[in-house]
């Protein structure tokens, strides 16, 4: 089973060896984040990921290593999507709060624009 992932537009930090580059976190699971880059890099390149995200009590900072498993060219520089290769439990918890956080933004959402059909 794929893990949920949910669309973001939070900022992010990737740090390489040759340097780091400031993007949008376009989406993310507890495997994997799809970043918008300036930058791009080449599958295979590991890369720091450094973002903050809301969980159930606080906004947390995560600092997570991961590798490039696609890439492509869009207007705004370079899709990348990154697989994570040591996540902890305790930031998968925050991740997952984060993704629940979403769902319940969607619901909420859902539920405001069929009230304003009625």
């Amino acid at each position: 089973m794929e893990p949920t992932q949910v669309k973001t537009e939070r900022s992010v930090t990737l740090i390489g060896k040759n340097g780091q580059a400031q993007g949008i976190l376009a989406d993310l699971s507890t495997e994997s984040a799809g970043v918008q880059s300036p930058r791009g890099a080449q599958v295979g390149t590991e890369l720091e990921l450094v973002f903050e995200i809301p969980t159930a009590e606080y906004f947390r900072e995560l600092r997570i290593l991961g590798k490039v498993t696609h890439r492509h060219n869009t207007s705004l520089g370079a899709y990348l999507k990154l697989q994570f290769e040591a996540i902890s439990p305790l930031q998968r918890q925050y991740i997952n709060e984060f993704i629940a956080y979403k769902q319940r933004l969607a619901e909420l959402g859902k539920k405001s624009r069929r009230q304003d059909y009625r």
